[in-house]
Protein backbone atom coordinates (compact mmCIF):
# COMPACT_ATOMS: atom_id res chain seq x y z
CA UNK A 1 0.00 0.00 0.00
CA UNK A 2 2.95 2.56 0.58
CA UNK A 3 4.47 1.82 -2.39
CA UNK A 4 1.54 2.25 -4.35
CA UNK A 5 1.16 5.89 -2.30
CA UNK A 6 5.04 6.22 -3.31
CA UNK A 7 4.36 5.38 -6.90
CA UNK A 8 1.46 7.76 -7.50
CA UNK A 9 2.91 10.60 -5.93
CA UNK A 10 5.98 10.07 -8.14
CA UNK A 11 4.05 10.33 -10.98
CA UNK A 12 2.36 13.13 -10.00
CA UNK A 13 5.33 15.13 -9.33
CA UNK A 14 7.07 14.21 -12.55
CA UNK A 15 3.77 14.92 -14.73
CA UNK A 16 3.13 18.32 -12.71
CA UNK A 17 6.87 18.88 -12.82
CA UNK A 18 6.25 18.69 -17.27
CA UNK A 19 2.76 20.48 -17.22
CA UNK A 20 3.83 23.61 -15.21
CA UNK A 21 4.91 26.75 -16.16
CA UNK A 22 7.83 27.34 -14.09
CA UNK A 23 10.35 28.69 -16.16
CA UNK A 24 13.92 30.37 -15.34
CA UNK A 25 13.31 34.23 -14.37
CA UNK A 26 15.51 37.22 -16.04
CA UNK A 27 15.73 40.79 -13.59
CA UNK A 28 15.42 43.99 -16.15
CA UNK A 29 16.36 46.84 -14.56
CA UNK A 30 15.66 50.46 -15.35
CA UNK A 31 17.80 53.35 -14.29
CA UNK A 32 15.76 55.97 -15.66
CA UNK A 33 12.39 55.03 -14.59
CA UNK A 34 14.10 53.77 -10.69
CA UNK A 35 12.69 50.19 -11.05
CA UNK A 36 13.38 46.70 -11.48
CA UNK A 37 11.38 43.82 -12.16
CA UNK A 38 11.88 39.84 -12.81
CA UNK A 39 10.24 38.33 -15.85
CA UNK A 40 10.48 34.84 -17.64
CA UNK A 41 13.53 34.77 -19.15
CA UNK A 42 11.86 33.98 -22.67
CA UNK A 43 10.08 36.72 -22.72
CA UNK A 44 10.54 39.43 -24.72
CA UNK A 45 11.06 43.30 -23.35
CA UNK A 46 9.49 45.78 -26.25
CA UNK A 47 9.47 49.34 -26.06
CA UNK A 48 6.54 49.62 -28.57
CA UNK A 49 4.18 51.65 -26.84
CA UNK A 50 5.90 55.14 -25.24
CA UNK A 51 3.09 55.89 -22.68
CA UNK A 52 4.05 52.73 -20.89
CA UNK A 53 7.54 52.51 -19.46
CA UNK A 54 8.16 48.85 -19.59
CA UNK A 55 6.18 46.13 -21.72
CA UNK A 56 7.07 42.24 -21.81
CA UNK A 57 5.30 39.57 -23.82
CA UNK A 58 5.66 36.00 -24.31
CA UNK A 59 6.89 34.76 -27.45
CA UNK A 60 4.37 33.09 -29.24
CA UNK A 61 4.81 30.49 -32.35
CA UNK A 62 3.81 30.87 -36.24
CA UNK A 63 0.40 29.23 -35.57
CA UNK A 64 -1.11 30.86 -32.70
CA UNK A 65 -4.51 31.27 -32.17
CA UNK A 66 -4.57 33.73 -29.37
CA UNK A 67 -3.19 36.97 -27.79
CA UNK A 68 -0.17 36.13 -25.43
CA UNK A 69 0.85 36.82 -22.38
CA UNK A 70 1.70 40.16 -21.22
CA UNK A 71 2.71 42.75 -18.76
CA UNK A 72 2.99 46.13 -18.92
CA UNK A 73 4.28 49.16 -16.27
CA UNK A 74 2.75 52.76 -15.76
CA UNK A 75 3.56 55.55 -13.50
CA UNK A 76 0.54 57.82 -12.97
CA UNK A 77 1.45 61.36 -11.36
CA UNK A 78 -1.34 61.13 -8.29
CA UNK A 79 0.01 63.94 -6.65
CA UNK A 80 -1.93 63.94 -2.56
CA UNK A 81 -3.18 60.31 -3.29
CA UNK A 82 -2.53 56.78 -1.41
CA UNK A 83 -3.32 53.60 -2.39
CA UNK A 84 -6.75 53.69 -1.81
CA UNK A 85 -6.97 56.47 -3.84
CA UNK A 86 -4.75 54.75 -7.08
CA UNK A 87 -6.70 51.58 -6.85
CA UNK A 88 -10.05 53.11 -7.06
CA UNK A 89 -8.69 55.20 -9.87
CA UNK A 90 -7.27 52.47 -11.35
CA UNK A 91 -10.48 50.39 -11.07
CA UNK A 92 -13.05 52.87 -12.36
CA UNK A 93 -10.39 53.84 -15.26
CA UNK A 94 -10.50 49.94 -16.69
CA UNK A 95 -14.24 49.98 -15.68
CA UNK A 96 -14.84 52.62 -18.38
CA UNK A 97 -12.95 50.83 -21.53
CA UNK A 98 -14.55 49.93 -24.75
CA UNK A 99 -14.70 46.06 -24.39
CA UNK A 100 -14.87 45.68 -20.18
CA UNK A 101 -16.71 42.66 -18.63
CA UNK A 102 -16.23 42.54 -14.97
CA UNK A 103 -14.13 42.91 -12.32
CA UNK A 104 -13.74 39.10 -10.63
CA UNK A 105 -11.73 39.06 -8.01
CA UNK A 106 -9.56 41.89 -5.42
CA UNK A 107 -7.09 41.52 -3.12
CA UNK A 108 -4.19 42.84 -1.16
CA UNK A 109 -0.74 41.84 -0.50
CA UNK A 110 0.01 40.66 2.62
CA UNK A 111 2.22 43.08 3.50
CA UNK A 112 0.08 45.50 2.44
CA UNK A 113 2.31 46.76 -0.47
CA UNK A 114 0.03 46.98 -3.50
CA UNK A 115 -3.71 45.84 -4.25
CA UNK A 116 -4.85 43.82 -7.24
CA UNK A 117 -7.99 43.58 -8.97
CA UNK A 118 -8.96 41.14 -11.82
CA UNK A 119 -10.82 42.14 -14.76
CA UNK A 120 -12.25 40.59 -18.20
CA UNK A 121 -12.76 42.30 -21.01
CA UNK A 122 -12.90 41.31 -24.81
CA UNK A 123 -9.50 41.97 -27.15
CA UNK A 124 -11.24 44.42 -29.07
CA UNK A 125 -8.98 43.03 -32.26
CA UNK A 126 -9.02 39.63 -31.79
CA UNK A 127 -12.74 39.28 -30.22
CA UNK A 128 -10.90 36.67 -27.34
CA UNK A 129 -11.94 37.23 -23.58
CA UNK A 130 -9.04 37.91 -22.03
CA UNK A 131 -8.40 38.32 -18.25
CA UNK A 132 -6.35 41.36 -16.59
CA UNK A 133 -5.02 41.18 -12.77
CA UNK A 134 -3.76 44.78 -12.37
CA UNK A 135 -1.26 45.23 -9.34
CA UNK A 136 -1.97 48.78 -7.94
CA UNK A 137 1.32 50.35 -6.15
CA UNK A 138 1.72 53.96 -4.65
CA UNK A 139 4.82 55.52 -3.98
CA UNK A 140 6.55 59.28 -4.52
CA UNK A 141 2.87 60.78 -5.45
CA UNK A 142 2.72 57.85 -8.21
CA UNK A 143 0.52 55.05 -8.84
CA UNK A 144 2.17 52.56 -10.25
CA UNK A 145 0.27 49.70 -12.03
CA UNK A 146 1.35 46.68 -13.28
CA UNK A 147 -1.09 45.12 -15.67
CA UNK A 148 -0.38 41.32 -16.57
CA UNK A 149 -2.87 40.01 -19.39
CA UNK A 150 -3.62 36.26 -20.47
CA UNK A 151 -6.86 34.56 -22.64
CA UNK A 152 -9.52 33.54 -20.39
CA UNK A 153 -8.32 30.08 -20.85
CA UNK A 154 -5.00 30.46 -19.83
CA UNK A 155 -5.27 33.41 -17.35
CA UNK A 156 -5.57 30.59 -14.23
CA UNK A 157 -2.10 29.04 -15.61
CA UNK A 158 -0.09 32.09 -15.84
CA UNK A 159 -1.87 33.47 -12.58
CA UNK A 160 1.28 32.74 -10.29
CA UNK A 161 3.64 33.82 -12.50
CA UNK A 162 2.03 37.39 -12.32
CA UNK A 163 2.08 37.43 -8.60
CA UNK A 164 5.76 36.57 -8.67
CA UNK A 165 6.34 39.30 -11.13
CA UNK A 166 4.35 41.73 -9.00
CA UNK A 167 6.41 40.40 -5.44
CA UNK A 168 9.14 41.43 -7.78
CA UNK A 169 9.05 44.62 -8.35
CA UNK A 170 11.33 47.39 -7.12
CA UNK A 171 10.78 51.01 -6.33
CA UNK A 172 13.73 52.81 -6.21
Amino acid sequence: MIFRRLLFLSMFLFFAGKNSIAQKLKTYKDAANRFEITIPETWLVTKSNPKLKFIAIRPQSADFKSVPENINLNFIDAPNASLDAAFAMSEESNSALEGFIAVTKKGTATNGRYKWYVDTHKDLQSGIVMATIVFVFYQQQKAILLTCTASKENFEKYNPVFFKIASSLKLH
